[in-house]
């Protein structure tokens, strides 16, 4: 690209994806990854290990609807 011509819309666009791809926070699946990662464990320690909080919410909401499911459907028997 010359850098005495005007700019064009496709060299925009080529630039712009070179950019967003090797940047990390604007990568969505790398983003929420780290946002769902357990912070006192880096990743470059070994595998991705989920938040501790995240798996205590996800094991409640499944039990709360596991005891949904009993009281409504196993309380007309």
């Amino acid at each position: 690209m010359d850098t005495r011509d005007y700019v064009t819309t496709g060299e925009t666009l080529q630039a712009l994806r070179k950019v967003y791809q090797e940047d990390g926070e604007t990568n969505l699946q790398k983003a929420f990854l780290d946002a769902l990662s357990d912070e006192l464990k880096p990743i470059d320690e070994g595998r991705w290990r989920p938040n501790t909080l995240i798996v205590l919410l996800a094991i409640l909401l499944i039990a709360l609807f596991g005891i949904f499911l009993y009281f409504s459907v196993g309380a007309k028997r």
